[in-house]
């Protein structure tokens, strides 16, 4: 058997990624996954046994990549830093954010997987949110879905505008100094 080429790993998650917010995880199937690919289905199947191991290799790493680039914004611009670096994800990672939002809560064991993304994403957040919060994670929480759900909805727009969100952002920032003080 030949070697696979160094970037399958890549170019599968790429293209069940793209798959799964098009087609939605149901009707997605791995022949589609592979078609977009570019690669024969036991190459796939080398990668991945099965569409749900897929999926959560996928979610598996761009949340990592999401976590690790929130950790290096709180640290350069606290909890201001952390919604930069969301908004910044989800822009440039639309196919993911809605791949998030509608189709990682559909089951138990997914709930389990989001609930660990999300507690790695807010965990930096939380520190700097305790001096202006009783309840800093569910702040956390907040304003990652303050960003999220309106990132989504302009993105779906016929020309979006990425000013409206950085003004949504500048928005929150102002509300929450002045309130949470």
């Amino acid at each position: 058997m030949a070697a696979p080429k160094p970037n399958t790993r890549h170019d599968i998650i790429q293209a069940a990624l793209e798959e799964f917010a098009e087609a939605g995880y149901d009707r997605t199937t791995m022949e589609a996954i592979a078609l977009r690919a570019q690669v024969a289905k036991g190459s796939l199947y080398y990668h991945f046994p099965s569409k749900e191991a897929l999926f959560r290799a996928l979610f598996a790493e761009r949340a990592e990549r999401l976590a690790t680039l929130t950790e290096e914004a709180v640290v350069q611009d606290q909890w201001q830093g952390a919604m930069r670096a969301w908004s910044d994800f989800f822009w440039a990672e639309e196919a993911f954010l809605e791949l998030f939002l509608s189709e990682a809560w559909r089951n138990r064991e997914r709930e389990r997987l989001v609930q660990q993304f999300l507690h790695r994403i807010i965990a930096p957040v939380v520190p700097v949110l305790k001096t202006r919060s009783d309840n800093a994670e569910l702040m956390g929480y907040a304003l990652f879905g303050a960003i999220a759900v309106p990132a989504l909805h302009l993105l779906k727009q016929p020309e979006p505008q990425r000013l409206l969100l950085d003004n949504l952002m500048q928005a929150l920032a102002d509300w929450i100094s002045a309130h949470m003080a």
